[in-house]
Parts: structure tokens; sequence; C-alpha cells
């Protein structure tokens, strides 16, 4: 069964060491696409450089959380990037974060913004992180105009699921999904339609259930296909199907 990851972080140097086994252990079980995803302005070389090789495909952009990488030439160097290396093919991982405590939520919109214009202008997918930040989430979409992605590790109600579906985005899930008590996860992903869900580890965070207790990795993506099926009522098959196509439909082939 061909799997696809759509989310990680394999430039996180509790995974960069070990990076040609976890792509060999990978491929073993079928992972047949890999978004490697940066979070820093540090990984982007390390990303750059991986995703010439099979089954990786990289994104690049800085996250919320490390904003103290940003200067006025970052737009100018992701630009660059994306038209130098085709096989970075998206922004991310990008988004907002208003978690409580946090006292830089101007700053991140504006860092948001920024990228996201980035992406617009080249007709690139986006990679999105976001947590307790949906209704400035989707103001920041209405005010660039419309742009490709992925909520990345989604977890929001129903309603925000609705919201981000009409704005035309896919739904990636991720480990907790397959978590006994993830009742609303299971009841986003039964939501979402087969032509809009992608399935991604957050590798080396959120393991499944099977991998509780040690980091994940890319090829315990196929425990979120096999948990999707079950909550659909449909075959792993049908989903590693409906993966693939839209993986590839967003981020091209790998």
């Amino acid at each position: 069964m061909p799997c696809y990851d759509c989310h990680a972080h394999l430039a996180d140097p509790r995974v960069l060491p070990s990076l040609t086994a976890t792509l060999s252990e990978a491929t073993d079980h079928g992972v047949c696409g890999i978004l490697a995803n940066a979070a820093r302005l540090s990984e982007w070389p390390a990303i750059i450089e991986m995703s010439q090789h099979q089954p990786v495909l990289g994104a690049l952009g800085l996250h919320p959380f490390f904003l103290d990488e940003w200067s006025a030439d970052v737009p100018d160097r992701l630009e660059d990037a994306l038209q130098e290396h085709e096989r970075i093919r998206a922004v991310g991982e990008i988004g907002l974060d208003f978690y409580e405590g946090r006292d830089d939520l101007p700053k991140q919109v504006e860092v948001f913004a920024a990228q996201l214009d980035v992406a617009v202008r080249l007709n690139k997918p986006v990679v999105f992180h976001n947590r307790k930040s949906w209704n400035e989430f989707f103001t920041a979409l209405r005010n660039t105009g419309p742009v490709q992605g992925a909520c990345h590790h989604f977890s929001g109600s129903l309603e925000t699921a609705r919201q981000a579906l009409d704005t035309g985005l896919f739904l990636s899930f991720c480990g907790p999904l397959t978590y006994a008590n993830a009742r609303r996860l299971k009841e986003a992903a039964r939501y979402t339609p087969l032509d809009r869900i992608l399935t991604e580890t957050d590798t080396p965070d959120l393991p499944p259930e099977q991998h509780r207790g040690e980091q994940s990795r890319p090829h315990h993506v196929h425990w979120v296909v096999t948990e999707i099926a079950r909550v659909k009522g449909i075959t792993p098959d049908d989903v590693s199907a409906a993966v693939e196509a839209n993986f590839t439909g967003l981020f091209g082939k790998p």
C-alpha cells in the first residue's frame, strides 16, 4: 500500500543524523512521498539538499516559534529558493500560534502575511501551522487572496473543518488520530471528503498509538491511513489511493 507523509521535520536534529536509515525504512514500508518541512531558516540548506533524493520533496518557511530568525530579506530569500530549486514545492511550515502566554501576536501576523504573499505570487501551496488562531488565520487568507494548501495536524472543530474546506484547503491528520480518546479528531476525519484529506507524521513528534513513547518516523504514516479507513468504514487501499492523488495534485510527483 503506497503511503504519503505530507509533513515531516527531517532536518530536526533528532532526525537528521539518521536520515539515510530513516528514508530507507520509509521506502521499505511503502512510503512513496515525503514533504520535508522547515521550521527555521537554519534548516533550509538541509531541506534543499535532502529534497534532491527520492522520495523527499521540500517546503521552506519560518514557523511562528522562531520569529527571532526573521529579517526583512526573508521573503526575497524564500522566493529565490522556490524558483531555483524545482523539488522545493511548497511554503511551510508557516502560520499562527496564539497559545496562552505568547506576547508576539502582531509580529506573527506580519511574518505569516509576508510568507503567504510569496506563496500566492509564485502559485505555491502552503503547509499551515495553526493553534488557537483560526479567526485570525481565515482573516489573513482573505486579505492575501486565493491560496492552495494543507492544514497540518488538523485538530479543529467540525465547523472549523467546514470553513477550511470551503476555503479550498486540505486537512492533514497524523498520529493523534489513532488515540482512543481522540473523538474530535475522528469526527473531523470522518467529515473530511476523501478528495481533501492528507496524511502525515509530524516526524519526530506526535507518534501514533502503536508507537507511543517513541519518536515518530515517516513509515508510521500507514497507521494514520488505517485509522482514517476505519472511521470512514472503507478500506485502507481506498484511503491510500485518495491521499496519493491529493498529495501529487497539491505538491507534484516526488
